[in-house]
């Protein structure tokens, strides 16, 4: 049929030799994982932690902070790479690195030099995975209905509530978690009282609640965190009180462009199945297919566009989120249409679990729901023309 698209090509995105570097050492990662795992991870709904440390020991784990703390010095072009590779193959612990990342960001940003060092250098050789607590069962794209509370105490503070689908979860060693400071004085409260803690998984008062059996993005320890009077230090307040929201969106808009890069992924690799049917059913192909197939290859590039050029935006120091915004909601509706569109043209076949399509169109639709809603991303950029600033 047609040659399989080369992600190494340089010649619509030019590269510097650092991020090449960075695509080849992922390429090759990938290609190491077998088919075969990928589809016992996500049949069983497993977590396979020693992928995941081991993906963390070649660097991908701390990839885009500076040195020190375990920081690769890399930047948001080249970890946007590295996930769409892994998203490609769909391989089972390309969310985790994501989130575990975003998990870093507001320490990186916000932490004190203690938390830097407990929580920073065993992240990055894959001794600690981070998860954030933020979706709620009525605050989900919408942070405003967050009702877990957090109490002050002597030398610390008790959290009550509960956060579901959190990706990781029963399978970290700690949280960013976001919850309602209470000071019991609501007049001299502030309006906005979200506040951002880091929680051990081992804390007094947390429990891990349901398991998630979901549609996608299966085998990634996906779970409901419950807090029961949750005793946090003092020294773990992360940031300063009702900073929590600002805390959020320094890490969720990054957070957002890497879910973007895994959905061109997504649709790299439903372009993968679609090349692989045809060349094992050379009799299949009909001149009608090279025009669709045409069509979802200029869709997937337009993606990829959009998402390096966010991601340059992160490097620059540049990005707001009506950016972040727009490449998730078009990267994953792409991803979407791309895989759907494959399983048209395949029929039948694309339920062959080794061409890994209708894992990818599972997948797919997740990446279109979690980490804010594609609704809530337009509704977002909508505010933009009124509001140029966000």
């Amino acid at each position: 049929m047609t040659k399989t698209i080369d992600l190494k090509s340089s010649d619509h995105f030019p590269l510097s030799a650092k991020q090449k570097d960075w695509l080849n050492k992922a390429s090759e990662f990938a290609s190491q994982v077998s088919v075969d795992s990928i589809i016992e991870a996500d049949q069983n709904n497993i977590f396979p932690y020693p992928l995941f440390e081991k993906a963390c020991q070649a660097g991908f784990g701390s990839l885009p902070f500076k040195p020190g703390y375990g920081g690769q010095d890399g930047d948001y072009v080249s970890f946007a790479l590295v996930n769409e590779v892994m998203a490609r193959k769909s391989i089972p612990i390309m969310s985790s690195l994501g989130v575990h990342v975003l998990c870093q960001e507001p320490i990186y940003s916000f932490g004190t030099l203690s938390q830097k060092e407990k929580y920073l250098i065993p992240s990055a050789c894959g001794k600690f995975l981070g998860a954030f607590g933020l979706t709620e069962p009525m605050a989900g794209s919408d942070t405003a209905n967050i009702q877990t509370q957090a109490k002050p105490v002597d030398n610390g503070y008790l959290l009550n509530g509960s956060k579901v689908f959190i990706t990781s979860g029963a399978s970290a060693h700690y949280y960013i978690v976001m919850a309602r400071l209470n000071i019991n004085t609501a007049e001299s409260a502030p309006k906005d009282t979200i506040t951002a803690f880091i929680v051990d998984s081992h804390s007094n008062g947390l429990s891990i609640g349901q398991k998630f059996d979901m549609l996608g993005m299966r085998g990634y320890s996906t779970c409901e965190l419950v807090f029961s009077d949750c005793f946090v230090p003092v020294n773990n307040l992360l940031g300063l009180p009702y900073q929590g929201r600002k805390v959020a969106l320094s890490a969720l808009a990054k957070g957002r462009i890497t879910i973007a890069s895994q959905a061109v992924g997504w649709a790299y690799g439903a372009l993968d199945a679609v090349n692989a049917y045809f060349n094992r059913h050379p009799q299949s192909l009909k001149k009608s297919h090279y025009e669709q197939i045409g069509k979802l290859v200029s869709l997937s590039l337009s993606a990829k566009v959009k998402t390096l050029e966010a991601a340059r935006l992160v490097d620059s120091g540049n990005l707001s989120v009506k950016d972040s915004s727009i490449a998730k909601w078009h990267a994953t509706d792409i991803a979407m249409q791309i895989a759907s569109e494959a399983m048209n043209i395949i029929g039948l076949h694309s339920q062959d679990k080794q061409l890994l399509l209708e894992k990818i169109y599972r997948d797919a639709k997740a990446g279109q729901i979690y980490e804010g809603t594609n609704q809530i991303q337009r509704m977002l950029v909508g505010k933009y023309l009124n509001s140029p600033s966000i």
